[in-house]
């Protein structure tokens, strides 16, 4: 982890989205008994709920920034925004019928 490099960030950056994805999928769906597959049949066919799941999941990057940002590794931040705004275009492009 001592590396500071765009494609670490970025990697990092779009791996911990989904990650937190899941947490949403942990906190919200799982104690009404709803499984994976149904949360994902749930979010894929109403495409209004992809904007606030990923929005959501985004909110799971901010511990990862707060790392990067301690340990004066601005590269891998760099890659850790480019993946942000990445995940935001997307989310803003179903919130407006894009897709």
């Amino acid at each position: 982890m001592n590396k500071d490099n765009f494609f670490l960030g970025l990697l990092a950056g779009l791996i911990v989205p989904l990650l937190g994805v899941i947490m949403v999928y942990i906190y919200k769906y799982l104690p009404q008994n709803v499984s994976l597959s149904d949360f994902i049949y749930l979010v894929k066919t109403n495409k209004s709920n992809i904007p606030k799941v990923i929005s959501l999941g985004l909110i799971a990057c901010i511990p990862l920034i707060a790392f990067y940002n301690n340990r004066k590794r601005f590269t891998t931040l760099k890659g850790i925004f480019a993946s942000i705004i990445l995940y935001a275009l997307i989310a803003v492009a179903y919130k407006f019928n894009i897709f």
